[in-house]
C-alpha cells in the first residue's frame, strides 16, 4: 500500500516523505529521488529520527508493521514488537512534535468476531482470533488515547482483502489473490483449503488508494472508523474460477484446513460500507472481474521485483 500511496500522492503534486527502517532493504522505486527519506538505520538516533519524521507531516499514512494472522500466532512477541511498540513510539513522537497531525491507520477486518453471512458494519462486536488482529485493535486504542490527549486526529480503516499488482516479493500468504494470480501465471496449481466457499470482500488497490486519500483529506473522516471494502463478497472458489478464465490451464486443488489456519479462520465476510459512502463519498470503481483483469495484465507486462516498501507517507 505504501508504494501505491506514494506514487499517487506524487502524481498529484503532493510533497511526500517516507519513514522506513533502511532504504537498503527495499528496491529503489522510480520516484525515490522525489521524496524526503527518514531512515532508522542501525546506529541512528531513533527518537530523533521519529520526531523529525513526525514533525514533517501534516497527514500520515501509517503502513508500518508486519502482516499475517498465522505468522503472528507463531511469533507473538515479534508481532507485538512490530505492530504495537513501533506504533506507540511513533505516536509519542507525534505528541512531541506538537502540531497535531492527522493519522490514517490501516487496520483490518480481522478485528471483528464471527460474522455469518450478514454484512458487517463498524459497530459489529470485536473478537480477534489472531495476535495480528489483537495488535491491530490495540493500535486502534492507542490512536483514540492520543486523540483524547489532543496530540493527533485519526481515521481507522478496517480494510478487507486488497489485491492488485505488487512489485514486492511473491508468495506472501496474506495477499491471497496476488498469490493465486502469481501461481496461475507460473503454471502452478492454486490450493484452496476446505471447499473454498468462504466469502471474502476483495478490494482493488486503486479503489483502496482512493478511499485512503478521502480518509486523509476529508474533515468528515476525522476520529472515525470506516470499513474499507468493495461492499460485495465472492467465495474464494468463485474468485479462483475468474482467475482460471483469465489464465487458461490453471489447475486447482483442495486440501483440508491446516490446524493453525483453522484457528484464525473467522468465516465468511461481507463489509457494510454505507458509512464510507455517506460520509466520504467513497464509490469503488472496480468489480472483481475488472480488478483481476488489470492485475493480471500488469503482472504479465512487468513481472515481479524483490521485496516491497512499507512506508509512512505524508502531505
Amino acid at each position: 500500500m505504501g508504494q501505491h500511496m506514494a506514487a499517487r500522492l506524487l502524481s498529484q503534486g503532493t510533497a511526500v516523505s517516507i519513514l522506513c527502517r533502511s532504504r537498503r532493504l527495499y528496491p529503489v522505486p522510480p520516484w525515490a529521488s522525489r521524496v524526503r527519506w527518514f531512515e532508522l538505520d542501525e546506529g541512528a538516533d531513533k527518537q530523533a529520527t521519529l520526531l523529525l519524521a513526525a514533525s514533517s507531516a501534516s497527514v500520515v499514512y501509517d503502513f508500518a508493521g508486519s502482516s499475517g494472522a498465522v505468522a503472528s500466532n507463531r511469533n507473538p512477541l515479534e508481532s507485538l514488537e512490530a505492530n504495537c511498540r513501533s506504533q506507540l513510539e511513533f505516536l509519542m513522537a507525534c505528541e512531541m512534535a506538537g502540531h497535531r497531525p492527522h493519522v490514517v491507520y490501516p487496520s483490518s477486518w480481522l478485528v471483528y468476531g464471527d460474522m455469518g453471512r450478514e454484512a458487517v458494519s463498524e459497530t459489529h462486536p470485536l473478537a480477534p482470533r489472531s495476535m495480528y488482529a489483537i495488535h491491530k485493535l490495540c493500535v486502534e486504542r492507542y490512536l483514540q488515547v492520543f486523540e483524547r490527549k489532543n496530540s493527533i486526529t485519526y481515521t481507522i480503516c478496517r480494510i478487507s482483502n486488497p489485491y492488485g499488482f505488487d512489485p514486492s516479493k511473491p508468495g506472501k500468504a496474506y495477499k491471497v489473490l496476488n498469490s493465486f494470480i502469481q501461481r496461475a501465471l507460473a503454471g502452478a496449481p492454486i490450493c484452496l483449503f476446505g471447499d473454498g466457499n468462504q466469502l471474502r470482500d476483495f478490494i482493488y488497490i486503486d479503489d483502496l488508494v482512493d478511499a485512503l486519500l478521502l480518509c486523509g483529506y476529508s474533515p468528515q473522516a476525522h476520529n472515525e472508523v470506516f470499513n474499507i471494502s468493495s461492499g460485495r463478497s465472492h467465495s474464494l472458489r468463485d474468485a479462483v474460477d475468474m482467475i482460471r478464465e483469465l489464465v487458461e490451464g490453471t489447475p486447482v486443488i483442495f486440501k483440508d484446513w491446516p490446524e493453525e489456519y483453522k484457528e484464525v479462520e473467522s468465516g465468511s465476510y461481507t463489509a457494510e460500507i454505507a458509512k464510507a459512502r455517506t460520509k466520504l463519498g467513497f464509490m469503488p470503481a472496480y468489480d472483481l472481474k475488472a480488478g483481476l483483469e488489470q492485475t493480471i495484465l500488469q503482472y504479465r507486462r512487468q513481472g515481479t521485483t524483490p521485496q516491497g516498501l512499507g512506508a509512512v507517507v505524508k502531505d
